[in-house]
């Protein structure tokens, strides 16, 4: 592993796109190296080995080579033990690798949200809630980037009353609501409020439907502010379908 000339890591794919004639190059989401492009040497060739295995949301070892930038792909085999998510599942599925490609910087390791990515996969896989299983990697890729929510303490430091509602303001924290349905911010946008007994849960690592629900308006936010402000075209897609 410590060899510049090779080094083998696990991995999933998460874009790729034609490279000359017979080659990819494809981004993959490595979990010692983090967001690495590969070129695929002769993957689009009818009989390649690379062929059938460099697909997207399924588990492979991989091996690569290259000082530069783009590495060279010289070995992928797939692990098996994971299903192709599909219907509603797979869009999720997608949103999630558009994310990953928005907001991972190449080669910035993350071996616990690539963990969680996993995780995430066999979630909906297994038909776990979809909004339960997006907004949990929601948080994690927020944490891991450096925008990760406080769930102890208030915007003051005291910490959360379960009898209390939030609203979080970016930078600064939680604030507690003031009344009424929403709480309206400094920049004159309004947000929707959060229970503070569903934040001690999730501190605890307690995940509910509610929770889910009462976070989408946030991790929303936070994600078009710091991840992707030119807006996903897979949410887009994800939310037509949950409301089909």
């Amino acid at each position: 592993m410590n060899n510049p000339r090779f080094n083998a890591d696990f991995a999933y794919v998460l874009h790729s796109v034609p490279y000359k004639e017979t080659s990819l190059i494809v981004e993959l989401f490595c979990r010692e190296h983090g967001r690495l492009p590969v070129v695929a040497k002769g993957a689009k060739r009818p009989h390649s080995g690379l062929r059938s295995v460099l697909v997207s949301f399924q588990p492979l070892q991989v091996r690569f080579s290259g000082k530069s930038e783009v590495k060279t792909l010289t070995h992928a085999e797939w692990l098996g033990g994971l299903m192709s998510p599909d219907g509603k599942a797979l869009f999720a599925a997608y949103y999630l690798n558009e994310l990953l490609m928005r907001g991972l910087s190449r080669e910035d390791t993350h071996p616990e949200l690539f963990d969680l990515y996993q995780e995430t996969l066999v979630g909906l896989v297994g038909g776990e809630d979809m909004n339960l299983c997006v907004r949990r990697f929601e948080v994690g890729l927020l944490q891991a980037l450096g925008y990760g929510l406080d769930w102890q303490s208030d915007a003051q430091g005291r910490e959360i009353d379960v009898a209390c509602d939030y609203i979080w303001v970016d930078q600064l924290g939680w604030d507690p609501s003031r009344g009424g349905n929403v709480n309206e911010l400094a920049n004159g946008t309004v947000d929707s409020l959060v229970q503070g007994i569903l934040i001690t849960q999730i501190q605890k690592g307690q995940w509910s439907k509610a929770a889910a629900s009462a976070l989408k308006p946030l991790t929303r936010r936070l994600l078009m502010t710091h991840v992707a402000p030119n807006g996903l075209m897979s949410r887009v897609w994800m939310e037509h379908l949950l409301r089909t």
